[in-house]
């Protein structure tokens, strides 16, 4: 991994998924609960690798447990630091389907709304932005914006 640090903007490279996964356990510092993070990336820019850390760093799943809410749209991790949300808006195409999903039933002090595709409703304020960009086969380049 190689890091770089920019005022607010923190950008990382990853040369593989296990990398990618244990620059997620090194987020928990930042992701201290309540957040609401944007995840955006491309189809397959590790999204959901991301979380596999995320996930085990607070203790809320294995990284094995953690798969892509694509379907489901809300894959619930609890924690006993944080409940842990993730979130996939892909399939949710307007602002009166993204209210039946209840997200603000979610928040709560000790909860984590990892959302990707949020970037579709720009109304929802975030506190952490996590861009994700593949560079290759198995590089990511992993840009954290407080």
């Amino acid at each position: 991994m190689e890091a770089e640090k920019k005022n607010n903007l923190r950008e990382i490279i990853t040369h593989s998924a296990e990398e990618t996964i244990a620059f997620g356990r090194t987020l928990a510092e930042l992701l201290s609960p309540p957040k609401l993070v944007l995840l955006r990336g491309d189809l397959g820019a590790g999204k959901t690798t991301l979380v596999k850390g995320i996930a085990s760093a607070f203790e809320a799943a294995a990284e094995d447990d953690v798969t892509s809410p694509t379907f489901t749209l809300v894959h619930e991790y609890r924690g006993p630091r944080a409940n842990l949300y993730h979130i996939d808006l892909y399939r949710i195409d307007t602002p009166r389907d993204l209210e039946t999903l209840g997200l603000d039933d979610l928040r709560s002090d000790n909860s984590i709304l990892l959302i990707e595709w949020g970037e579709k409703f720009p109304r929802l304020q975030w506190d952490v932005e996590i861009a994700l960009e593949r560079d290759g086969e198995n590089v990511r380049r992993i840009e954290v914006r407080e």
